[in-house]
């Protein structure tokens, strides 16, 4: 009898175990069950295997790789000027990130010497590009969901990490919650409806302040609504933008000369100097962007086609 509720006991344990790792159970997570790309341009992002094959997306390598698991592309080249994203997935067919190239254009670095230790070394996808480029990756799982064929709960993810393969010094991870994201240094900026409070990171510091230098500006940009991960921004400081509205590269439809990207934040002091243009800006969305908007305590700067530039009354120096 009490071989028999051993052997139950532990094949209870090891069926929790199995369920927990299945569901990821105790670990947090982010997302709604669909991603959006570009503001004001809101296109639907494929989310897993069959959804990306569905629209027409190319896998590239044999290989799950153990920290992004495996690259699609919409050109079969890879990565282009037109087309710079990458989605990532794994071993089981789940999202497990997202990916953006940058462009180094009139013989521009793509991104300062300041931050280049964020890019990855060796991007998974090829890029059929002629000029300089660097290649920006975020993944939403890490460990072993990503290359064990298991699948979990989350529909998009349980961690944002810039960089993953980057190593000690080289690789970021965001907060999923605005209380840590504020906790570990980064700066609080304004709220736009659709992506909730803008949080930036001056890299030169860490200590919630800004230097308003562009070189220093982390080159993912994180959002919350309610205190939770809604959606982050890939920050280029060149304009990756061949016609606005028209030829935005999927990227956002217009550049951001340092005016427009202080719409950003609620200080004014803003002023980023360094730039070699306009910031390019692009969006990912981690839910319908419909579902969220700005307390209506708030004073925004802007008001149409959406509430913009929103901040407490007492933040709102930059507001017009």
């Amino acid at each position: 009898m009490m071989m028999k509720a051993a052997a139950a006991a532990a094949l209870v344990a090891s069926a929790s175990a199995e369920l927990g790792a299945s569901l990821h159970l105790g670990h947090d997570h982010f997302g709604g069950h669909e991603m959006e790309r570009s503001f004001l341009m809101y296109t639907e992002l494929p989310m897993g295997e069959a959804a990306l094959k569905a629209k027409g997306w190319h896998k590239h390598g044999s290989t799950c790789d153990p920290h992004l698991g495996y690259a699609w592309t919409e050109e079969a080249a890879g990565n282009t000027k037109s087309a710079p994203i990458v989605l990532y997935t794994t071993q089981g067919g789940q999202v497990s990130g997202v990916g953006m190239t940058v462009v180094g254009y009139d013989g521009n670095s793509p991104m300062p010497a300041e931050q280049k230790k964020w890019a990855t070394a060796s991007p998974l996808a090829p890029a059929d590009i002629a000029e300089e480029v660097a290649h920006i990756d975020v993944a939403f799982r890490s460990g072993e969901i990503v290359c064990s064929g298991k699948t979990e709960a989350a529909s998009v993810g349980t961690t944002l990490i810039v960089n993953p393969a980057g190593g000690a010094g080289k690789s970021m991870t965001i907060p999923l919650k605005e209380a840590e994201v504020q906790k570990q240094g980064w700066h609080k900026g304004s709220c736009f409806d659709g992506m909730g409070y803008h949080w930036f990171l001056d890299t030169s510091k860490q200590d919630g302040t800004m230097s308003w230098m562009a070189q220093n500006l982390f080159p993912v940009v994180a959002m919350y609504h309610e205190g939770e991960m809604n959606a982050i921004f890939f920050a280029a400081h060149l304009s990756q933008v061949s016609i606005p509205f028209l030829k935005a590269n999927e990227w956002d439809p217009a550049g951001l000369d340092s005016e427009k990207m202080c719409k950003n934040t609620c200080d004014e002091d803003c002023d980023f100097k360094g730039m070699v243009d306009t910031f390019s800006t692009a969006h990912v969305y981690f839910r319908d962007h419909k579902e969220v908007t700005c307390p209506s305590d708030l004073k925004c700067g802007i008001t149409f086609p959406l509430r913009a530039s929103c901040c407490e009354a007492e933040r709102a120096a930059v507001l017009v």
